[in-house]
């Protein structure tokens, strides 16, 4: 048995110095501008990997976003573990509400601070220096394989492409995901299901071109006005979507599943002032919290572009207006349904003076997990171990589209993290707390270990070819 404690108090200067410089690259990939950041990002942790042992590390499928494929020594008899996550990050922006630069990694407070930091680089890290600690004599417990992409953030075509072509490459008897947080601070989670994602922009156009408000105000369509109009007929102002058809296939937890949410800790006062930041939550308010998050889908504006909205006036009427929306969709409610619905219930609100269009930017289905898999039994008591408290089950709100796609040759998915819920990814000051990187390394470390112990675990890596034969 490794001593993890011993190999962190030895090393976390060097690899805290690591971390950072991987976070100083600033891997955007919805930014075109950014792709040779997302390569440089890819090319660290491909030598990373190099260095610390992998027998083969290949960039697949992309020049600028490439798949890193990472293959350990290889441990005969032994089980397979898949590390999947991904080193490219969102948008910084707004710049002006970070405390320090996003791509500045900046310790205060015990935290490190900068954009990736939990999201994903962080807990990715965490699991890379697991490897690091379990290789000994230049050989893991268990034959570890990493599948770490570059535009997770704007939605892994390039590696559903990938394992479209080779499914083979996710084959393996566990495949562990640290991409979710804790529930709290000491009460480490595995997420037993994610919410689906359907992203899209819908354009409305009502003229050739702007026009002056003085001269045509009054007469002539306003691009803005209309599109607010449609947007404002999807969603009512108690939370309730309007989209006909959406909630048919949403089903209620069962009350198993509601009690045993009703055991976890929850001040929903702290967690307004905490996480959310804002006077009052909103929502459809016949359900609890956790079920508004967890459990029903959702309709979002992320933005509106169009018209004039510089520095000082121009008194025109907007030709044409944009706004970007999702829905986060939840068990039995498929994307390809939701994008048919959500074209319908646009085109009926569209006046018949405006062009109206409804573009799909990316998506994904909703996710269950099977929460009695060995590999997470296996975890559980990892953390038990490690953190002194098992796992306990929650769900997760958001999305990682990949995620079917990394079950499809049988093996069960392991969604469990060592962020915490306040480590604002996708916002300024995004975070990961230094102890929880440490506790990452002692956690996933062991995980490793205890899995090389397991017999008949429940994965596809012996059907046919393997992924170790790769």
């Amino acid at each position: 048995m490794t001593d993890f404690r011993d190999f962190v108090n030895a090393h976390k200067v060097r690899m805290l110095s690591e971390l950072q410089e991987l976070l100083r690259i600033p891997s955007i990939s919805t930014d075109p501008g950014h792709n040779a950041d997302c390569r440089r990002a890819a090319d660290w942790l491909g030598n990373h990997l190099k260095a610390l042992g992998c027998r083969t590390v290949e960039y697949l499928a992309s020049q600028t976003h490439p798949i890193v494929w990472g293959v350990g020594p290889e441990v005969p008899g032994k089980p397979i573990v898949l590390v999947y996550g991904h080193y490219d990050v969102q948008p910084p922006d707004p710049l002006n509400e970070w405390t320090s630069p996003p791509f500045e990694p900046t310790v205060r407070n015990g935290n490190l601070y900068a954009r990736g930091a939990t999201d994903d680089k962080g807990q990715v890290f965490a699991i890379v220096k697991a490897f690091e600690a379990v290789m000994g004599r230049n050989r893991p417990p268990v034959n570890i394989r990493f599948l770490l992409e570059g535009q997770e953030e704007s939605g892994s075509k390039i590696l559903f492409d990938l394992l479209a072509r080779e499914p083979e490459r996710v084959r393996a008897d566990a495949v562990l995901v640290a991409d979710t947080p804790y529930y709290l601070p000491g009460w480490p989670a595995v997420e037993t299901g994610l919410r689906g994602l359907c992203y899209a922009e819908i354009k409305v156009r009502t003229a050739r071109s702007d026009l002056h408000s003085g001269l045509y105000g009054g007469a002539a369509p306003n691009a803005h006005e209309t599109l607010v109009r449609i947007l404002a007929g999807l969603k009512t102002a108690e939370g309730r979507i309007k989209i006909p058809g959406l909630y048919d296939l949403v089903q209620r937890p069962s009350k198993q599943v509601r009690a045993a949410w009703k055991k976890l800790p929850f001040n929903e006062r702290k967690f307004l002032k905490d996480e959310v930041g804002a006077k009052a939550l909103t929502g459809l308010k016949a359900y609890t919290v956790f079920e508004r998050l967890w459990a029903l889908p959702t309709f979002e504006i992320h933005g509106i572009k169009g018209g004039f909205t510089g520095d000082g006036a121009k008194t025109v009427i907007p030709a044409e207006a944009t706004a970007k929306v999702s829905l986060r969709l939840v068990p039995k409610q498929s994307e390809k349904k939701v994008q048919k619905l959500l074209t319908a219930a646009v085109k009926k609100l569209a006046p018949g003076y405006a062009d109206v269009t409804v573009t799909f930017v990316h998506g994904a289905d909703p996710v269950v997990v099977d929460v009695d898999s060995t590999p997470i039994a296996v975890l559980d008591r990892a953390f038990t171990e490690i953190e002194g408290r098992g796992v306990v089950p929650v769900r997760s709100g958001g999305s990682i589209p990949i995620v079917p796609e990394l079950a499809k040759e049988g093996a069960p998915v392991v969604l469990s993290g060592i962020g915490l819920p306040d480590d604002r990814l996708h916002a300024p000051d995004e975070k990961i707390n230094v102890e929880q990187i440490w506790k990452g390394v002692r956690v996933f470390g062991r995980f490793f270990e205890l899995m090389a112990e397991r017999e008949g675990v429940e994965g596809a890596s012996s059907n046919g070819e393997t992924a170790s034969s790769r």
